[in-house]
């Protein structure tokens, strides 16, 4: 496991209420920043599978040390998911050469049991996607440990949330922003996130 270092930046938090779906609510715009415990700060290694069939390590192979976007989906999703693919999509075209150098996108399954290689390659495939944005499928019991360390709703493919998570790892900085927004206001964070030198969060009061 790594440690993410003490700071963390929400921007957008959508969350269903009691048996409300989380495709059903409006984007939110509150934005706070905390000091983290950093026992929640933690990124599992875990052992991943991309759409090539390759076996990768989370945690050391795809986001350490980098500035990196990390989405949820699942290639049976009809609703939230394509939009999401399709933001994913625009954003490689908006960083330029930036992508898989300076800044990579990660698409995570929330439903292993069904995504396998071959579907996330061809789910992936539908929104062009390219060296430098990786998508993932793995282990379930795995999967949804990741999934919890990251934020992300691990109980229900159906309820999981549109968000975004930035992680700029050198600057131990998290933020996490509406996934269905525009592609210029995503580049926009990621750009700041990105800009934050190594060590901004242990200068944070």
């Amino acid at each position: 496991m790594a440690f993410l270092g003490l700071a963390l930046c929400w921007s957008t938090t959508v969350r269903g209420a009691a048996g409300q779906s989380t495709h059903d609510l409006p984007q939110k715009t509150e934005s706070k920043a905390f000091t983290a415990d950093p026992a929640r700060t933690q990124i599992p290694d875990i052992r991943v599978v991309d759409q090539n069939g390759k076996s990768r390590h989370f945690y050391n192979e795809l986001v350490r040390g980098k500035v990196v976007a990390i989405n949820f989906i699942y290639t049976t999703c009809t609703t939230i998911c394509p939009p999401l693919g399709a933001t994913f999509g625009k954003l490689q075209k908006s960083l330029g050469e930036r992508l898989g150098k300076d800044v990579f996108l990660i698409s995570v399954s929330v439903d292993p049991a069904t995504d396998t290689p071959k579907r996330l390659h061809a789910w992936g495939a539908q929104f062009g996607a390219k060296p430098g944005w990786t998508l993932v499928t793995g282990d379930k019991t795995e999967l949804n440990r990741l999934l919890r360390a990251l934020g992300a709703d691990a109980a229900s493919p159906e309820n999981h949330s549109p968000m975004v998570l930035i992680v700029n790892d050198k600057a131990a900085l998290w933020k996490r922003v509406y996934g269905l927004g525009s592609t210029a206001t995503l580049t926009r964070n990621i750009e700041q996130m990105a800009a934050a030198p190594a060590g901004t969060a242990e200068k944070r009061p």
